[in-house]
C-alpha cells in the first residue's frame, strides 16, 4: 500500500499535476487528498468522455500531460474520444489514464462490475492502449509511473494505470458541517408514503436504490414496482422515459441523483421534446457522489429546475422541507415534472444492498408493469 502523500510526491516529481475525471470508491482516498490541495489542479467532470475532452484541451494549451481518472465502467463513456480524438490516427494526444479495477477476477464484487472487470484488460488492448497494473508498494508504483511517462513522452499517446482495491491507504478529511436538510432516506420514505401502490419507480444506481430496497424490505413490501438500476450511471432517466412512453396510463417516477443527472443531462431535452404526461423526475441533490466517498459534484452551480423548464418540463420545483415535498407532489397534475429535493450528505452505516438477483427483479417488474 501507499499513502496519498507518497503518491502525490511521485506525481509531483514526474510532472503530473492536472487531474480530471469521475470518482470511484477505490479512488476515494486519493480524490479526498486532492480536494483542496493547492499544488494539484482537480476538475470534476460529469462523465468520463467529458474528462477526456477536458484533458485534451489542457494538453493542447500547455503541452503537459494530464491524468484522467475513472472507474473501469467509465471506459465505455470514454471510447468515443479515445478512438476519434485522442488516438494516433487523429490528434495523438498523451493522457495518463488512472483506472480503478472494479470486478477484478477472483475478487467478490457487485453484479454490475463483473463483466467490465473481466474485460478491462482486453478492452484496453482493443483500444491499442498499453497498460500496467499498479504494484501495491511505493517502489513498484514509482517505477511503473516512470515507465508510463517515458511512453507518453515518446509516443504522444494514452497509457493506462490499473488500480486495484486497497492500493492507496486511508486518508481522512474534515467532515463538512451538518446541514438542516433531510436525509435522502427520509425523503425516499416520504415520497413512497404518498403513493397509492400502482406507481412505477426506476431508481438510480448507488445508495438511492439501496435505500428504496431497504425500505421495502423493512416494511415487508414487494419490490415488483421498483426497477433498481445497478451501474449504468445516468441511465435511470432514459429507462424511465422508455417505460413512460409505452405505458402512458401508468405514473412513472425516476428516483435520481445530482451526479447521475449531470452525467446524462441531454436526456432532459429528450423528455422535454416527447412530453410524457405520466413522467415524474425526483432528483435527490446532495452535491456529492455519495457512493464513491462523497466527492463534490457541480450541482451547486446548476439549477436543475430551471434547466428542466428550459428543456420543456411542465413543472419543476426545488424543495427543502418535508411539508414541501408532499405539497409539491399534490400539485403535479401533468408531466413531465421535476422535483429537486435538497438532501444532506451521508447515509446510514447499516444500509444493506439488494439481496434479490437482478434477473429475478426484472421478471417481477415486467410482470407488474404488463397490467
Amino acid at each position: 500500500m501507499i499513502t496519498c502523500q507518497q503518491l502525490a510526491k511521485i506525481f509531483k516529481i514526474e510532472g503530473f499535476t492536472f487531474f480530471t475525471g469521475v470518482p470511484c470508491s477505490i479512488l476515494k482516498y486519493w480524490l479526498n487528498y486532492l480536494d483542496g490541495n493547492k499544488y494539484f489542479r482537480q476538475i470534476t467532470a460529469t462523465s468520463e468522455g467529458e474528462a477526456c475532452a477536458i484533458a485534451s484541451g489542457f494538453h493542447l494549451a500547455t503541452n503537459r500531460i494530464p491524468i484522467v481518472y475513472m472507474q473501469n465502467s467509465g471506459l465505455g463513456n470514454s471510447v468515443d474520444p479515445l478512438t476519434s480524438l485522442i488516438n494516433k490516427e487523429v490528434y495523438s494526444i498523451p493522457l495518463l489514464l488512472l483506472i480503478s479495477w472494479r470486478g477484478e477476477p477472483g475478487i467478490k464484487d457487485e453484479p454490475q462490475h463483473i463483466k467490465m472487470g473481466r474485460i478491462t484488460k482486453d478492452l484496453l488492448k482493443t483500444l491499442d492502449i498499453p497498460f500496467s497494473v499498479l504494484p501495491q508498494n511505493e517502489k513498484g508504483i514509482k517505477k511503473t509511473i516512470k515507465k508510463a511517462k517515458r511512453y507518453l513522452k515518446k509516443k504522444s499517446l494514452p497509457y493506462a494505470l490499473i488500480l486495484k482495491k486497497g492500493t492507496i491507504m486511508d486518508y481522512q478529511i474534515e467532515k463538512n458541517k451538518e446541514t438542516s436538510f433531510l436525509t435522502r432516506e427520509r425523503a425516499v420514505e416520504l415520497i413512497v408514503d404518498n403513493f397509492g401502490g400502482k406507481e412505477i419507480i426506476v431508481s438510480t444506481t448507488g445508495k438511492t436504490s439501496r435505500e428504496l430496497f431497504d425500505l421495502r424490505e423493512t416494511r415487508r413490501q414487494n419490490h415488483k414496482a421498483d426497477f433498481y438500476v445497478l451501474g449504468s450511471m445516468g441511465c435511470a432517466t432514459g429507462i424511465a422515459l422508455g417505460i413512460a412512453l409505452q405505458k402512458p396510463k401508468k405514473r412513472v417516477f425516476v428516483f435520481d441523483g445530482d451526479g447521475a443527472v449531470l452525467m446524462k443531462m441531454g436526456t432532459l431535452a429528450t423528455i422535454g421534446h416527447y412530453l410524457p404526461k405520466n413522467f415524474c423526475h425526483i432528483v435527490f441533490d446532495n452535491n456529492a457522489h455519495e457512493s464513491t466517498g462523497g466527492q463534490k459534484t457541480v450541482s451547486d452551480t446548476a439549477d436543475f429546475s430551471k434547466i428542466a423548464k428550459a428543456c420543456g418540463y411542465r413543472f419543476a420545483k426545488v424543495v427543502f422541507k418535508e411539508k414541501d415535498i408532499k405539497d409539491s407532489l399534490s400539485k403535479i397534475k401533468k408531466g413531465p415534472a421535476m422535483l429537486v429535493i435538497k438532501v444532506k450528505k451521508g447515509s446510514r452505516k447499516t444500509l444493506g444492498r439488494p439481496t434479490i438477483s437482478p434477473l429475478k427483479m426484472k421478471k417481477s417488474f415486467k410482470k407488474f408493469i404488463a397490467h
